[in-house]
């Protein structure tokens, strides 16, 4: 298992793209990154066995956080073509997995259009601080107790000494 991956040149990026998500609106990213709170940023396909093993964490984690300073709002795409995908297929697998975050459709192009580079591997985990900087990144699976203890870290960072 790795952990998550501090970035020391936070950045910002561009979350004004519109996306299309599974309940037939078009939204952007800008709707949830640097609203005060932290979010997860999880670009994930259906047919991933890593996303599959880690979707009920970032279920329980945004179940767990969305009322108070966390969210999970996640971009699906399909697996392994990265082609963008297919809304039907995704949002079964948001049924079965109980998903009650944003689930929106891409391709793999998603993270050079927002300014964050090549994606390198799904599931690629984003992490954004409250004011929509970019502080940390996990190829590969993540869990719940790992978003929880590098978040922990940058709010204690973060404290004044």
């Amino acid at each position: 298992m790795f952990g998550l991956v501090l970035l020391s040149n936070t950045a910002f990026a561009s979350f004004d793209i519109p996306l299309d998500s599974i309940d037939d609106t078009q939204q952007q990213l800008s709707e949830y990154i640097g609203k005060g709170k932290w979010v997860v940023l999880n670009i994930w396909g259906t047919e991933c066995p890593p996303c599959q093993e880690e979707m009920p964490e970032l279920v329980k984690f945004h179940d767990t956080h969305k009322d108070g300073d966390s969210m999970v709002v996640s971009i699906a795409i399909d697996f392994p073509s990265y082609l963008h995908a297919n809304k039907e297929q995704v949002a079964r697998f948001a049924d079965d997995y109980l998903i009650d975050f944003p689930v929106l459709l891409s391709d793999g192009s998603i993270t050079r259009r927002m300014g964050l580079g090549r994606l390198d591997g799904l599931p690629s985990t984003y992490v954004f601080d409250p004011e929509g900087k970019v502080v940390g990144v996990q190829v590969g699976a993540i869990t719940r107790d790992m978003l929880e203890t590098f978040i922990n870290n940058q709010k204690l960072e973060a404290q004044p000494k």
